[in-house]
């Protein structure tokens, strides 16, 4: 159990620090008076789950976990929830190979 633990919150961890990567993406947004896709920044690996809002300061997105729930950047939950996936199959991938030839 304390393994299992261990693997979530490690991954959790991962997954929140996959925000330092960033690059732009189209998303669709109103411009003046009509639907446009506009280029902005959003941040996660291997998905992009938190997204540059449209009252957040442009060509930033806000890593402080307060923000991320006030609500100034757009979270995807879907997106952080597959990066969280990713992530701990990384960690038990990773946990299989230290077990079968005993690294650590």
């Amino acid at each position: 159990m304390k393994k299992f633990l261990y693997f979530n919150f490690l991954a959790i961890i991962l997954t929140y620090v996959s925000l330092l990567y960033q690059k732009n993406i189209l998303v669709d947004r109103i411009v003046v008076d009509k639907l446009g896709e506009v280029e902005v920044i959003a941040g996660g690996f291997p998905l992009q789950f938190l997204i540059d809002g449209e009252t957040s300061p442009v060509g930033s997105i806000s890593i402080n976990p307060l923000f991320i729930f006030i609500g100034m950047d757009q979270f995807v939950f879907l997106n952080f929830f597959i990066d969280y996936l990713f992530w701990i199959s990384i960690l038990f991938a990773f946990s299989m190979i230290v077990k079968k030839y005993r690294i650590v």
